[in-house]
């Protein structure tokens, strides 16, 4: 069954650098002062120096193996790596009061790993006039902040995470932290809604059930808006001169990953009720308590971004259906070869993702473009 195998190992250590003079000042131009009573051209500092800046250093391993099996009708090919970045290049966010909201700076360690599977299989059924192949491709990564600054202002004996820069030690480097929404504050509960809030708007948990809502102490990881693994399938049938051929892609965020704000745009207020922008979307009104979305309009404090959504998806990417007609035929005709096709693209996507495209991350607001489907009626000739 096994007719080869072949083993693999790898190792090697590499560097990232920003733009060539991100460790020193930058100065722009731009109409800064007024002189005899017009502006005038003038300079300012535009980025912070950082002459401790360094090169970012990746340091990883690579184990793989490549077999074939059933007299190589089957191959594969299957990878583990596992990689370790030092000295992370990171803009780190700091007091606005400085004139800057960040400065590009070297933060930390992150692991890195993750796993590559492909496998192709021609000639599966052993027929004269049906053949089946097909293309399996599956990918998994997933990385964690093992360190950053090493600062422990509080003196809990812990190391500070860097909230403002949305970097937490133990989590993903891309991890969505905000309030998490508990539902919708209705009329019954008029008396209880905080004055900086309605109804009709979201509530938040207390997280530390002091009655008070603060971001230092009820805000958490939602989760995080990498995929857990994502994979495509490619088949390809054929049945004497008659052949069909498709694609499917798929991302899955798993238990809590894929995630993103997904929160129907409210700006536009009157306007987009006149073109029924609100149609068709779940907002809370007084006749819909059970909503998903809080209602529309309204200006009182939000604490939080809102709901968050994962981006799963299965997607028929591609399929073709072509008939190649023999040479009988095409030899009366005068020419070397003939094929007609019909291909689609995009046809099918299957998502609870609410919006324009899952995969782009567009949800329901003003400017989306939603995924163009195709279909196209070709005539392969050769002469």
């Amino acid at each position: 069954m096994l007719n080869y195998i072949k083993l693999r190992a790898s190792y090697g250590v590499n560097g990232n650098t920003v733009n060539r003079y991100s460790s020193i000042a930058e100065v722009s131009r731009s109409n800064q002062y007024v002189f005899d009573g017009e502006s005038a051209l003038g300079q300012y500092i535009s980025s912070l120096a950082n002459n401790d800046l360094s090169w970012e250093k990746t340091s990883s391993y690579n184990i793989g193996a490549d077999f074939g099996l059933f007299n190589n009708k089957v191959m594969a090919n299957i990878d583990y790596y596992k990689s370790k970045t030092t000295d992370l290049i990171w803009d780190v966010s700091i007091p606005q009061l400085t004139g800057f909201s960040s400065t590009t700076s070297n933060v930390g360690e992150i692991d890195n790993r993750g796993i590559e599977i492909s496998l192709h299989a021609n000639n599966i059924l052993n027929s004269p006039d049906f053949k089946w192949s097909f293309d399996l491709f599956f990918d998994s990564n997933r990385n964690k902040i093992n360190k950053l600054l090493g600062l422990d202002s509080d003196g809990d004996g812990k190391e500070d995470d860097l909230t403002a820069s949305g970097l937490f030690i133990g989590e993903a480097i891309y991890s969505l932290y905000d309030y998490e929404v508990d539902g919708i504050w209705q009329i019954s509960e008029m008396d209880d809604v905080p004055s900086d809030s309605e109804v009709g708007m979201y509530k938040y948990k207390d997280l530390n059930g002091d009655d008070d809502l603060t971001p230092e102490k009820d805000r958490k990881i939602l989760g995080r808006k990498e995929p857990a693994y994502s994979f495509g399938i490619q088949n390809t049938f054929s049945y004497n001169n008659l052949s069909l051929s498709f694609f499917i892609k798929s991302i899955q965020g798993g238990k809590n990953g894929y995630m993103k704000l997904n929160e129907p745009d409210h700006r536009g207020g009157e306007v987009l009720t006149y073109i029924s922008w609100y149609a068709g979307i779940d907002y809370w009104t007084p006749s819909n308590p059970g909503a998903k979305y809080r209602r529309q309009g309204g200006d009182p404090r939000e604490y939080g971004s809102g709901t968050y959504q994962q981006r799963n998806f299965i997607r028929l990417q591609d399929i073709s259906l072509a008939y190649d007609f023999n040479n009988q035929f095409i030899q009366k005709i005068g020419v070397d070869g003939l094929k007609v096709y019909l291909s689609g693209k995009d046809l099918i996507t299957i998502t609870k993702w609410l919006g324009w495209d899952p995969e782009t991350g567009q949800g329901v607001a003003m400017g989306g473009y939603p995924v163009m489907k195709s279909i196209s009626l070709g005539l392969d000739i050769k002469f």
